[in-house]
């Protein structure tokens, strides 16, 4: 220890306090000078600190899109519907649409078969008397069969259409019964 008014650097550099020469009391203490391997684990601390802030501040920026999303879907709901009602409403004739649409297309599936039933029924005569199938036979038979692919296609469509309203519609009326709440925390 020495007791000096004048430092020399490579002094300064392990640190010193500052006393009063009268009184001998300690004014200020200054910390060693920090060494390599000190300053770059400041420097990579500083690093995580400054993600950890970059993260939080983007999770709030989410938190607060999702919350306007939220209120505007709010509102959307409240606009289309003015009751549960309403919404049950909706849901029944979006879900009854569909149901018509499958029916429709099952009904005009076994025609389709039987049609294309026919036609390979001709065909296969056709072949079994030495002939060869035609160019147009084989296009009806195509036509057919990708007709009935696009109707079954169509009905497979129509029932996952129905699934996602069902589970929309299902969502909708419990945010809709939320917000009718009259004591909503």
């Amino acid at each position: 220890m020495t007791l000096s008014t004048s430092l020399p650097s490579a002094a300064a550099q392990k640190g010193y306090d500052i006393i009063d020469a009268e009184t001998m009391r300690l004014i200020e203490r200054v910390p060693a000078a920090l060494t390599e391997q000190e300053l770059l684990e400041q420097a990579a601390q500083q690093k995580v600190e400054e993600e950890a802030r970059l993260q939080a501040e983007a999770q709030a920026k989410q938190a607060e899109e999702a919350r306007q999303a939220q209120q505007a879907y709010d509102k959307t709901l409240l606009i289309t519907y003015r009751s549960e009602a309403d919404l049950i409403r909706a849901r029944d004739s979006d879900i009854a649409y569909r149901q018509e649409q499958i029916e429709m297309h099952q009904q005009k599936l076994p025609d389709l078969k039987q049609y294309l039933y026919q036609l390979q029924n001709e065909a296969a005569q056709r072949e079994l008397s030495g002939a060869k199938i035609t160019a147009n036979m084989q296009k009806r038979l195509d036509a057919a069969k990708e007709e009935i692919q696009v109707r079954q296609q169509a009905i497979n469509d129509l029932k996952a259409e129905i699934t996602q309203l069902e589970s929309k519609y299902d969502h909708d009326l419990k945010r809709l019964k939320y917000l009718f709440k009259p004591n909503k925390q």
